[in-house]
């Protein structure tokens, strides 16, 4: 029985390994004609998919199989191959459709004025469509306009196809405040009912509109008077006309477009990240659609697709529902319901994960997807864009087309009636009454960016929103936001709320100015927030000359480099756009003294030190000119150059007999009052009967400029600390003066930087060879800081400095500083 056993286990094992050998030679055949493959496999529960979604195209789940539909390209099919998981590939799924007929196929006798006869009974060659969208311009220029968004990869390499959107308004050249609805059909390249359903629905508009008998011509008309639809029938031909080198057929179809990328994998993911699918780089077909979309604010959008019928809603990419989630259910359920009111049982009726009604699914419930265009349209630009899936079949046979359009028609039209309903409104200016680019956010319900926004040139918005009552804010860069309060609208409602004006807010001073944390040599200023950016600037009191820092992003800012126990006067004035307001009222503080710890010798019989030298600088001192062990010489100053290199040297003094003595030395760079920072610690020499030690060091790149202190120290039998108090030896203090020699080299060479008017009086003119951010720094002749300005963005590579007039007559020194490439140009300026 054991045998019999064993023998049934190997006949099953080489039966299963015989079967899946077969399945990978199938489809390595698939793969190296079609470059992609369609493919099925098990998972054991519907969060498994998650593990997969970003490694394939995940087509379809069938929860009651727990079978995974999935579509990928050679490398990724390579790479689940690695996973060593049985799967199978299905030749329904990778073979040509049947009845497939093609427009250059029907007897020209059938044809009408146009290319294409309607309703379509045949899929378009590409010679055909192209001509037919150029028609419905040509025929109808007054409500249609042809717009070409770019060519597609084959297009872009020498082939003739290209990305076109029929654009259908009643004032066809002029850009109104309506809405602008968008639909755009087979992104993936064999998921092609909706390609011949939109060339459908742009003559049905076009013929209702036209004709004021057609039995649909008030509702179309309501339409197109009042908002802008743009159509795309066919978002990636490359792919829906593979391997037809004449464009004419649509049989060998493939998902992928002419780079073997899954363009609806392809968008920028908020939860993924930019490259959800992998690659470095978006296809040309998505860089065109991106671009479509930063120049043009679509308030609703579907994209449709084919392998099942659904009508799918954000998000794809995360289980959080979103915050519309009641209205997008509102709107999926009726383009459900029209299809299944005029069609046969069972067609726009599947049933997925959680579902609430038959042919609605909520995105990620039906599995995830990252990098899909649904969701990048949602969050990225505040469009309310559906996911439409046309037909099981995904290259349905030419004689179901007619019927397809008639099961959708009402759907269609009823869509994109759902994009004039809603709060509209315009946001303009309360001064000029410009219109203003405005957030309109429904406080409390909005998330995941859900909001809308306002457009130029009219400043209108939209937002189709399900019935409640809301509290609508509007909020602009620049102005003081407004909240229109207990908004009620409902279902199929549009409520208009007119001109809203926003009051600009750079007009306003800054208030209630303070300082905090105040140091001998820097404070914090800190200011009532007014969502702007600002300028401050500050001075010794008693001083004529203002320090300015422009440009600051928040409502506080640190001021460093300050004198010890001086009076300093601060303004600050508020800055957006091009509106500024005036300075602030002055407010005043005043730094703290210095207190340098003590530290001496308290016998200076034996030893002391006889001699300090730094680079050319030298002292002779005796045991002791101030106190018992300690000698002030901070009436002597010492340059030292920021960032060079320079040399100290001390020379032991002995009374008798050498000793064995120790020597330090520090520099307080940051002007803290205390030798205790990382690198203050310039000179430690052990115990030693050596009479003159000495050693090199650097100024640190954030070393303070301006007077510090130097402290040396000789102790007997050991080596000293920075504060402390001993037996034998001599402690010695100095001031160094920290400059920044650099400003001495100025730049002669005028190709790179020119400055005018030089001499000046009130501002000046940089000119530079290229649009780089800079921060500009103006210092007079002894280093000190006397003004401000952080990344800078030239305009036509010119940038204006203004607010000179403050300045004292005399030399000063221009330090600019490309933040893109860090270069420095230093330019002497006088000022008149």
């Amino acid at each position: 029985m054991k045998k019999v056993t064993l023998v049934i286990i190997l006949l099953v094992s080489t039966f299963s390994t015989f079967s899946q050998n077969l399945q990978l030679e199938k489809a390595n055949e698939y793969l190296q004609n079609r470059h992609e493959l369609n493919f099925t496999f098990q998972v054991n529960s519907h969060q498994e998919i998650d593990t997969y979604t970003k490694h394939l195209s995940i087509l379809n789940f069938d929860p009651t199989t727990n079978t995974v539909y999935a579509w990928a390209n050679t490398e990724q099919f390579s790479a689940f191959l690695d996973r060593n998981i049985p799967f199978q590939v299905l030749d329904s799924e990778n073979e040509p459709g049947q009845g497939i007929i093609m427009s250059n196929e029907i007897s020209n006798a059938n044809r009408g004025v146009y290319p294409l006869t309607f309703p379509l009974t045949a899929y378009p060659t590409y010679a055909d469509y192209a001509s037919q969208m150029q028609e419905f311009a040509n025929n109808h220029s007054d409500i249609c306009e042809l717009v070409d968004i770019g060519g597609t990869t084959e297009g872009a390499s020498g082939g003739n196809k290209r990305l076109l959107f029929i654009k259908i308004s009643d004032n066809i050249t002029t850009q109104e405040a309506e809405p602008k609805l968008m639909y755009t059909s087979s992104m993936h390249g064999d998921e092609i009912t909706g390609y011949p359903l939109m060339l459908d629905l742009i003559d049905y508009l076009i013929t209702a509109y036209k004709d004021v008998a057609h039995p649909d011509h008030t509702r179309i008309s309501n339409l197109i008077n009042n908002s802008e639809v743009w159509i795309n029938p066919m978002a990636n031909p490359d792919g829906t006309y593979y391997q037809s080198a004449s464009n004419t057929s649509v049989a060998n179809s493939r998902r992928a477009n002419a780079n073997g990328i899954d363009l609806n994998r392809n968008y920028p993911d908020n939860v993924a990240g930019p490259h959800a699918n992998g690659h470095t780089s978006y296809e040309l077909e998505t860089q065109h659609f991106m671009t479509l979309a930063d120049n043009n604010h679509f308030v609703l959008s579907a994209n449709f697709h084919g392998g099942t019928e659904v009508v799918n809603y954000p998000w794809d990419n995360t289980y959080t529902d979103h915050a519309d989630s009641d209205w997008y259910f509102l709107i999926s359920k009726e383009y459900a319901v029209n299809c299944q009111d005029n069609s046969p049982s069972g067609y726009m009726d599947a049933t997925y994960n959680n579902y609430q009604w038959p042919g609605v699914t909520e995105g990620a419930d039906w599995y995830q997807v990252y990098g899909g265009r649904q969701d990048y349209m949602n969050f990225y630009h505040q469009c309310k864009e559906t996911t439409i899936e046309l037909s099981n079949t995904k290259v349905i046979p030419a004689n179901q087309l007619e019927n397809h359009w008639n099961y959708n028609k009402e759907a269609l039209i009823e869509y994109l009636i759902q994009g004039t309903y809603g709060f509209q409104g315009y946001v303009k200016d309360a001064n000029t009454n410009n219109p203003i680019e405005a957030t309109i956010t429904l406080v409390g319900h909005d998330a995941l960016n859900s909001h809308t926004v306002s457009s130029l040139p009219h400043g209108d918005f939209y937002r189709p929103v399900f019935a409640g009552t809301y509290d609508i804010l509007i909020e602009a860069e620049c102005y003081q936001p407004i909240t229109l309060s207990n908004q009620s609208i409902a279902n199929y409602q549009k409520i208009e709320l007119g001109d809203i004006f926003l009051s600009p807010i750079a007009s306003i001073a800054p208030t209630a100015l303070s300082a905090s944390g105040i140091t001998s040599n820097s404070a914090a200023i800190n200011w009532d927030n007014m969502n702007t950016s600002y300028d401050i600037r500050y001075r010794e009191q008693g001083t004529s000359t203002w320090i300015e820092i422009t440009d600051i992003g928040s409502n506080t800012t640190n001021l460093a480099s300050l004198s010890a126990n001086t009076t300093y006067e601060v303004q600050i004035r508020s800055v957006c756009g091009n509106n500024t307001s005036a300075y602030s009222s002055t407010m005043s503080f005043t730094t703290t003294n210095f207190t340098y710890c003590s530290s001496n010798g308290n016998d200076t019989s034996d030893e002391y030190i006889g001699n300090v030298t730094v680079n050319t600088f030298s002292n002779n001192s005796g045991a002791g000119t101030t106190a018992t062990g300690y000698s002030d010489f901070t009436s002597l100053s010492i340059d030292i150059d920021k960032l060079q290199s320079h040399t100290i040297s001390v020379t032991k003094f002995w009374t008798g007999n050498s000793q064995r003595d120790g020597v330090a030395a520090w520099i307080d760079f940051n002007q803290d009052g205390d030798f205790d920072d990382v690198g203050e610690n310039i000179f430690n020499s052990a115990r030693s009967r050596v009479e003159i030690v000495n050693t090199s060091f650097t100024v640190p790149t954030n070393a303070v400029l301006g007077a510090t202190r130097l402290r040396v120290s000789l102790m007997w039998n050991n080596t000293p600390t920075s504060c402390e108090v001993f037996s034998n030896g001599e402690v010695e203090d100095y001031t160094v003066n920290i400059v920044d020699n650099t400003l001495n080299i100025v730049d002669t060479d005028v190709s790179n930087i020119s400055v005018f008017p030089n001499p000046f009086s009130n501002e000046l003119q940089v000119k530079l060879n290229n649009n780089n951010h800079v921060s500009i720094s103006i210092y007079d002749l002894s280093g000190r800081l006397i003004k401000k300005m952080n990344n800078i963005k030239p305009q036509q590579q010119t940038l204006t400095i203004p607010d000179l007039s403050n300045l004292s007559s005399g030399s000063y020194f221009l330090k600019l500083k490309d933040t893109d490439s860090n270069q420095i140009h230093i330019k002497q300026i006088i000022k008149k």
